[in-house]
Formats: C-alpha cells, structure tokens, sequence
C-alpha cells in the first residue's frame, strides 16, 4: 500500500480486530482501505477474530412489539451501548419474527405474508428472498450454514394440517441453484413452532411429533437429508406420565416437557423428569459416528432452584426463562448460576434468543465502493425491501 508507514499484512492485522462499526466509517479513508474491508478473505478474518473475542458477542432477546434487547453472555448483563440497528427494524414491522443467527447474520420473516430476509444488521445489508411456489397449512422455518461450500441456507419443513404430508423447501445463496427446491420426506410429521429449535454448524434440528410420538428432525445442509430419531428411550421412560400427555395434547414449544439446546457445539435434548415442574431436568446429546448414523448420549442431570413460567430458549448452554411479570432469567446449565437481567412493569411475550457474533459477512452482492458515505441507511433499506414485497402481493 503506498505512503504507508506500516505493510499492508500489518494494516489488515490491526483492522481485523476493530468492530464492524469502526471499519464501516474506516471505509471512507481511502480507497485502498475501502477494497481491503470489501475483500471476501478479509471478511473472514474478521469474523474468525470475532469468535475468539466475547467482547463482539450478545445473547439477542426478542420480544412481541418491543425493540430488541441485547445481553453480554459472560457478564449476564445488558450492552448500553449496542451496534446494532435492529431496533429500527422492529419499530417498522413489529411482527417480525427472528429465525436465528449464523456468522453474523440474521434470519427473519413475517408469516403472515411469506416475507423472509437474511440480515447481517451490523453492515446493515438485507438480502430478500424470493416468495416460495406453496403456501403449506403449517410451516417452520429454519437457517443453516453448510461450511465446505460456504453456502447458507433457509429451509421451511412443511406439512399440510388435514394429512400432515410433510416436505423440505430450500432456498440457496449460491447463485447457481434454483430459488427455491422442493425436497420430498417419506414421513408425516407434525412441527408445533414457527422457528426450528436449534442451528449448528451444518445442521438445523426440530422437535417434531409422528403418531404422537416425539422426534428429532435435523436438516443436514450440505446433502440436503431431512433425518428423523426417535428421543432416547430412557429419557421418554422418565418422563412423568402427565408431562407426556400434555405434550401429546398440545405439541406446542413452550408447554414441552423437552428443551432443546446448542450444549458446546453439540445437539441436546433436555427432558423435564420430576412430577414438580419444570424442576429436574436430563440432558441428552445426539452423537454422529463415522457412518452418520446418531446415537444419544446422556450428559448430566440438573436441577431448576428457581421457577419460571415459560422457557424462552437456550443459546450455548445458557437457558433464557420467563419467571414472572417483567421478570426474564438467564441460566447456566454448567455453572448452575442464573441471573435476573430485566424487570419490567409491563409483561411482553419473549418469542425467542439468539446467539449473536458481529460480522463483515453479507450474502448480497453488492459493491461496497458505491455505498462510500451516502446515507446508506437500513431504515430505508427493509422499507424498500418490504415495499417491493407488498407490491407484488398487490398485483396478484
């Protein structure tokens, strides 16, 4: 780089480690600074220095028709001063929903209108997704990354209410692939959330139900396999019998007796065993042998010393709670320490929490150069996102 007192593999060191916001504004240095930021391979970086620095992660909290509440994991306490331009977001479409997040970036969608999008609200950058050929009586929407090819992806598992027919719809960021491809699934399945119950890398996994029965779904991304296990036995043998009915009543997330987590990078399954609620709980992991075939392991048992209404979610064995009122909880399963991080005096429903680490990364080709100090602003980006959305509704 030219007139620079420092070589450019040490400028790309240093700014790797800076926060998306500083390197945005940075862009306007120079050009030269602008095509280092905009390189691919620097995005990676940046992102690989991101995971290794907790200063650049947030538990993300979403709440029915209120801003997004972000949450540092290791101090249990809010971020003040958050980079991301979410609230702006939800202060537009209050009904948007949050699929789950992934290197960075953020899936969503409206269901009332097929509206899906994937967000990197750090860069501000928005990709839309096409609207899908099938409206399906029910459907849930999950978000995956496949790493040997680098390709993201957003799969809707559906099934038509009456017959419970079930299939996969996938949409690809590869430019090559169709926009949407139907995959068929040789069993009927029944999914009782809007959002799947946990992403991995190169795997998205729901609990679903089949002849009353509970089930693991995982949605393998790279061959593209919807598999279905059965939970573990001794799990579903221990489970008090009114929990099990219950589940068989409803199938309904937040009134399962079985939570699902990211445990250290690994699937788990947590069954409620005691007649007391919500108060014992067994973890399981689903384990991969060399041939892909799952086996569950059990991990540990726990107990809850503090009651809650209603389970939120669970980001890398941290469980987020509702115990009362204006009350949200976090707890960690490993260290059994919990915290109350917010009260509040009026009670808004918590739809879900989400594992955040900022990023560089964008699957929306677009030139960085023409976006130099212009008043890009994600306001006017999801209003012409959604404007353009709507019109095509319209003119059918």
């Amino acid at each position: 780089m030219k007139n620079s007192y420092l070589p450019e593999d040490v400028i790309m060191d240093i700014l790797s480690r800076l926060p998306v916001k500083t390197l945005l504004r940075f862009r306007c240095v120079c050009t030269q600074w602008c095509t280092l930021i905009s390189y691919p391979s620097f995005a990676s970086l940046h992102l690989s220095r991101s995971v290794s620095n907790p200063t650049r992660h947030s538990i993300l909290v979403h709440r029915l028709c209120n801003p997004l509440m972000s949450f540092d994991p290791v101090a249990f306490a809010p971020v003040k001063k958050s980079n991301l331009a979410l609230d702006q977001a939800y202060n537009i479409y209050q009904e948007i929903i949050y699929v789950g997040s992934i290197n960075g970036l953020v899936c969503i969608a409206k269901f009332r209108y097929g509206w899906i999008s994937v967000w990197n609200p750090s860069t501000r950058f928005v990709k839309e997704l096409p609207p899908t050929t099938e409206v399906p009586i029910m459907f849930s929407i999950g978000f995956g990354w496949d790493p040997a090819v680098n390709d993201y992806k957003v799969v809707r598992l559906c099934c038509r209410h009456s017959s419970l027919i079930t299939w996969v719809e996938v949409w690809s960021a590869r430019p090559t692939l169709p926009s949407w491809r139907k995959i068929k699934v040789d069993r009927n399945l029944y999914v009782g959330r809007l959002i799947c119950d946990v992403i991995l890398e190169g795997f998205t996994y729901w609990i679903v139900g089949s002849d009353s029965k509970p089930l693991v779904a995982s949605f393998n991304m790279r061959s593209e396999v919807l598999r279905v296990v059965p939970v573990p036995e001794p799990l579903l043998e221990a489970l008090p019998l009114p929990h099990l009915i219950r589940w068989q009543k409803t199938m309904l997330g937040q009134h399962s007796p079985f939570l699902a987590m990211n445990w250290k990078e690994t699937f788990a399954l947590v069954g409620s065993v005691s007649l007391e609620p919500r108060k014992t709980y067994q973890v399981w992991t689903m384990e991969n042998d060399t041939v892909g075939k799952e086996s569950w392991s059990k991990k540990f048992t726990f107990e809850l010393d503090t009651e809650f209404r209603v389970f939120v979610g669970s980001v890398n064995g941290i469980i987020v709670l509702i115990k009362g009122i204006g009350e949200l909880i976090l707890y960690d399963v490993e260290t059994r320490e919990s915290k109350t991080i917010e009260s509040r005096e009026v009670d808004s429903l918590v739809l879900g929490a989400h594992y955040y680490v900022e990023s560089l990364l964008s699957i929306k080709r677009v030139s960085w150069a023409s976006l130099l100090c212009d008043g890009f602003s994600l306001d006017e980006e999801l209003k012409s996102a959604w404007r353009k959305h709507m019109s095509r509704i319209n003119r059918t």
